[in-house]
């Protein structure tokens, strides 16, 4: 059988200078956004890190949690949903403990710490809803049994 050797061609192109108007929409375009945390450089290479989280990514966060706690979500079809005022709070407790957790870890780039930060948001979520719908469980086992008692 005939071996094959596959060829990648790549072009490299080099940066143009800036047009000084160019330069002042690319000023004005930036100046209205977050800025970034900056690169970090390690042993000559550019890292970037994705820990921690911005403060916005934590409040959109922040707002799915509160959604997926109150309304209709893949959790309330099966243990029900939360009024808005306790699901915020429960969210905020849930966003707070995970970024705890996530924090803990010591990596370079962030991504351990992003990983635990989410596991720690899952366990947490569920473990709430399950926790809820048990003690719901356990008020309609107890209504029912001194109805029966009656």
């Amino acid at each position: 059988m005939a071996e094959t050797t596959d060829t990648i061609y790549t072009t490299v192109l080099t940066p143009q200078p800036e047009s000084e108007s160019s330069k002042k929409r690319s000023s004005d375009a930036t100046s209205s956004k977050v800025e970034a945390e900056p690169e970090k450089k390690h042993g000559g290479t550019t890292m970037l890190s994705v820990w921690p989280p911005t403060q916005l990514s934590r409040d959109y966060l922040l707002n799915m949690l509160i959604n997926i706690l109150s309304t209709d979500s893949y959790l309330s079809k099966r243990y029900g949903t939360l009024n808005p005022e306790e699901a915020s709070a429960v969210a905020k407790s849930i966003e707070e403990d995970a970024y705890v957790a996530g924090s803990k870890l010591v990596s370079s780039d962030g991504i351990k710490n992003l990983e635990a930060y989410t596991e720690e948001i899952s366990y947490r979520i569920n473990k709430c809803a399950k926790d809820r719908w048990k003690k719901k469980m356990n008020a309609r086992c107890s209504s029912v049994s001194e109805l029966e008692e009656a």
